[in-house]
């Protein structure tokens, strides 16, 4: 097979023969190149003019027809225009009523953009090759590439045949977003998060340089560049976003760029894009290259040609010649349209770009289409983490110890309003990896659950909608949340416990009763009275009055209850039994005190030394076998989702109980929780590692056990999100440098309340006067009572004294004595 360089100039012979027979003689002199240009066109062209090597005299003409009133004026304006110039030639694009024109004047019309193929004349040659034939090329790499599910991002009509293209290979699943020409960064970042939502990882990018721009921006602030699992295909013909993709160096890349430029083509950057200065010089080395061939064949033969001549035979010199410009070949097949041509594949890999391969539109037989390189990296090349350098938007949750607001919050500023254990850890992992970020509160506050309408709301909502790079929060990994994003290896482990509130223990001014029953105190009561009418009635009995002792005191009903009494309380009387029945009696009473005394004083000792605190709650299933104590959780929480699916029968109960009354079981949030459970009868069922800080914290409740459902706690990360592994690594270095203990040690381990969990028997405390108080009221209580009898007796003997004392005057008076004896009173 001959090579392509042979061709050529096997093409240019003929050419020049076939001018040479055609020749027509008319006498007339060849004038200098006239090249018409449309006034928007004429700063490209000129640039083009500029920069080529380009010997033969070229004149530029503008053909603008000026201000015209209907389509018949404006081809009549071009028509007069491009003859009284004596243009040869047209560049630019295509306009239907220039087209008109040139076709009837014969004029070679280079359009450096698409024709309609009503529109596309024998004269007209398309420069810019068919977007059918880039869209087979983009289907050929999607298929090479393995790629099963691809979303596609257009902002014009050509992005129509493309996605026609695909979506004619059923064995490819399109998803296509139409970009406005000026799009804004939250329609593109929607367009995004959509793609994310429906799992879609590869891109196929036909946008404008200012489009690709806000895309790839937004792709990187949402984690969807590096590469695995992403992949981006471009369709930059003029290879115009080079400078844009050069600025993702530090992210690991799968970018594949398709251009009609060469891989190390030298075109500078102009105000013009590098496609249109492309195929301007293109279009202008083939007029130029074209007329070069009818000089020199009219030079050859000493003739001469007209103007219509020239027009002519240059329109059948282009259509044969085949000159080789920045676009590649220019060769047209019989309809004028650009054919044999070459697309180029650039592969962007981070901070490494080689040539990926070439799609050829017109293959030798027995060959592909698409040629892929293969290309050996460097030994050394790393993957940057994607987040280097950049600031993350971290979304947290307002749940203490996790994230709080310091307590002068309204005086500080971004991240410095926050402390607790997720802004610790999150400064930590950030400080590992390099890159900074930015902190703010879900505005639900919820942590995240799956809506009836397959919607997500808290913070899986957030990282879904692509407003958060990731949550940092005591969200907990569930087979649900992980369908809808990403989770870190976990940083803490938690379980579900029971929050309650502390029994108030019930003080009384008589404590001191309490060793002893109240049946233990009538009984007593009563073996006092049995016992003092008994010994009353034996030495009643026993008593031998003639052998009475003059020592002895006689025991009256009155002194066997005081010696009883006294006996019972330890304390000493006058009189004592005399009879053995009655010694005896005693006896046993002394041992029954012995005994009754004792134990009340042990008993009473513990009863007002230790606290004891009697929960009617011990564990969660004393909780479900009741229906006093209400209980129940955060709404539309991950532990809200255990009740509800789980399959552990008294769990379903619960469930079912919670249900019933959901609008006093439910809260939403834990705030209202711990408030609730302060002031009502309620249990809280929420994460061990809340509630052991809730026990620190506030002295009133108390953590029940035993604590169930293990799950962890990870950073959540959009899905398909790259940097979660470096994330991952970073936790579990953290971990193994002791950090995350030093960290939980902070906001878990610094507590003021005693621990509950303990033995009552370790924990005793002095009396206090509400414990005794009781005994002060009965000494009180003796002390009035003793001088209120005082004074009754005393009373009562001075009104004795004053009767005896009347009768004693009365009877002097009667034996006849005047006058009362002073010593008498």
């Amino acid at each position: 097979m001959s090579s392509p360089k042979v061709e050529k100039v096997m093409k240019s012979s003929l050419t020049i023969l076939f001018v040479m027979v055609s020749i027509d003689y008319t006498g007339a002199v060849l004038n200098d190149l006239r090249i018409g240009v449309t006034r928007s066109w004429l700063p490209i062209v000129q640039s083009a003019l500029d920069a080529s090597n380009v010997s033969l005299p070229v004149e530029l003409v503008d053909i603008y027809p000026g201000n015209t009133r209907s389509t018949f004026d404006t081809i009549d304006k071009t028509h007069s225009a491009v003859e009284r110039m004596n243009v040869h030639a047209v560049i630019g694009p295509y306009e239907p009523a220039l087209g008109l024109v040139v076709e009837s004047l014969n004029i070679p019309y280079l359009s450096t953009t698409q024709v309609s193929s009503k529109s596309l004349h024998r004269n007209t040659f398309q420069i810019m090759p068919e977007m059918q034939w880039s869209a087979e090329a983009i289907l050929d790499i999607a298929q090479t590439y393995g790629w099963e599910k691809i979303s596609v991002f257009y902002d014009d009509d050509s992005g129509v045949q493309v996605l026609e293209e695909l979506m004619t290979n059923h064995t490819i699943v399109v998803r296509a977003w139409r970009l406005p020409l000026k799009a804004r960064s939250r329609q593109i970042r929607n367009a995004l998060v959509e793609m994310r939502k429906v799992l879609v990882e590869k891109s196929v990018v036909l946008c404008s340089k200012e489009n690709t721009h806000l895309l790839l921006e937004e792709a990187r602030d949402l984690a969807m560049l590096s590469t695995p699992p992403y992949g981006w295909l471009f369709y930059d013909p003029g290879d115009e976003g080079q400078k844009v993709f050069t600025k993702y160096v530090e992210i690991a890349v799968n970018f594949t760029v398709v251009t009609l430029l060469d891989f190390n083509h030298t075109i500078e950057s102009y105000d013009h894009s590098r496609l249109d200065f492309a195929l301007a010089s293109d279009a202008l080395q083939l007029v130029t290259s074209s007329f070069s061939i009818l000089e020199e064949s009219a030079s050859a033969t000493n003739t001469d040609l007209s103007n219509d001549g020239v027009r002519f035979q240059l329109s059948r010199a282009i259509k044969n010649n085949m000159e080789s410009g920045y676009t590649g070949y220019l060769d047209f097949n019989s309809e004028g349209r650009r054919s044999n041509f070459t697309l180029t594949l650039t592969a962007i890999t981070g901070d490494f770009n080689y040539l990926r391969g070439h799609w050829f539109s017109d293959p030798p037989e027995l060959y592909r289409p698409l040629v892929l390189y293969t290309q050996q990296f460097p030994f050394n090349r790393s993957t940057p983490f994607p987040l280097r350098g950049r600031t993350a938007r971290v979304v947290m949750i307002e749940e203490r110890p996790f994230t709080m607001k310091k307590r002068d919050h309204m005086l500080r500023r971004g991240n410095d309003k926050f402390e607790g254990f997720s802004v610790d850890l999150i400064d930590e992992v950030a400080r590992m990896l390099g890159f900074d970020y930015e902190i703010y509160l879900v505005n639900d506050g919820k942590f995240g659950s799956k809506l009836p309408s397959g919607e997500w709301n808290g913070m899986i909502g957030e990282l879904l909608a692509g407003n958060a790079t990731m949550s940092v929060a005591p969200l907990s990994i569930n087979a649900q949340r992980e369908e809808a994003v990403d989770f870190t290896k976990p940083f803490k482990t938690r379980y579900i416990s029971v929050l309650m509130r502390i029994p108030r223990r019930e003080t009384s001014y008589f404590e001191f009763l309490n060793p002893l029953s109240p049946i233990v105190w009538i009984c007593t009561l009563c073996a006092f009275v049995v016992v003092s009418v008994v010994l009353y009635a034996l030495e009643r009995i026993g008593r031998d009055k003639t052998q009475e002792s003059g020592d002895s005191i006689e025991i009256t009903v009155r002194e066997s209850f005081w010696f009883i009494f006294g006996s019972l309380l330890q304390g000493n009387t006058d009189s004592t039994p005399c009879t053995i029945p009655g010694r005896i009696l005693t006896s046993a009473w002394w041992f029954f005190a012995l005994i009754l005394i004792s134990s009340y004083t042990a008993n009473l000792a513990a009863f007002l030394t230790v606290k004891k605190i009697n929960t009617p709650i011990k564990s969660v299933t004393d909780l479900a076998q009741q229906t006093k104590i209400k209980y129940g959780t955060v709404k539309d929480s991950g532990i809200m989702s255990f009740f509800k699916n789980t399959n552990i029968e008294h769990f379903s109960k619960m469930w079912a109980q919670m249900s019933e009354v959901e609008p006093d079981s439910m809260v939403e949030n834990t705030t209202e929780g711990f408030q609730k459970v302060r002031n009502e009868d309620y249990a809280f069922f929420w994460d061990t590692t809340v509630n052991k800080y809730q026990t620190i914290s506030d002295c009133d409740v108390m953590e029940i056990g035993p604590a169930f459902d293990p799950k962890g706690f990870g950073i959540g990360v959009p899905p398909g999100a790259t940097y979660r592994e470096e994330l991952s690594m970073s936790i579990l270095r953290l971990s193994d440098q002791g950090k995350l203990h030093e960290i939980e040690t902070k906001w878990w381990d610094n507590t003021k309340c005693p621990d509950m969990t303990k033995s009552s028997t370790d924990e005793t405390s002095s009396l206090q006067i509400d414990n005794v108080a009781g005994v002060f009221f009965i000494l009180v209580g003796g002390i009035v009572i003793a001088a209120i009898v005082c004074l009754g007796e005393y009373f009562t003997s001075a009104m004795i004294k004053a009767s005896k004392l009347d009768i004693g005057h009365k009877n002097d008076k009667r034996n006849g004595y005047g006058k009362t004896d002073p010593a008498f009173l």
